[in-house]
């Protein structure tokens, strides 16, 4: 019976922690009603709930400060960066953010 209950509180506990994922990603303005200069930066919480912000597509008007403050706001609440995918190319292109560009938080 007490290897049944530990069982039972092993698959629980495993099951709550890989659960608790964030995940983040760049798409084009169109997706989030941005303008054409900005980026939507989707982010889908563990509950579910997406939300969506504009952020600049330019890193000289700012958008590498506006992508570390949401990913700040994500692993001060204790989640890892486990994954990050850019496609085929890299996060920037010529000086911009490129769309496509995915992150995945998780509590370790």
């Amino acid at each position: 019976m007490k290897k049944l209950l530990f069982v039972l509180a092993f698959t629980f506990i495993g099951g709550q922690a890989f659960s608790q994922v964030y995940i983040m990603a760049i798409s084009e303005p169109n997706i989030g009603s941005c303008n054409p200069d900005e980026m939507t930066l989707d982010v889908v919480d563990p509950n579910g709930i997406r939300t969506q912000s504009c952020i600049n597509r330019d890193i000289n008007s700012g958008s590498l400060e506006e992508l570390n403050i949401e990913i700040n706001a994500i692993a001060i609440q204790g989640y890892k960066l486990i994954e990050s995918s850019y496609g085929n190319e890299a996060l920037l292109t010529n000086g911009a953010l490129r769309s496509g560009s995915t992150f995945i938080f998780a509590i370790p």
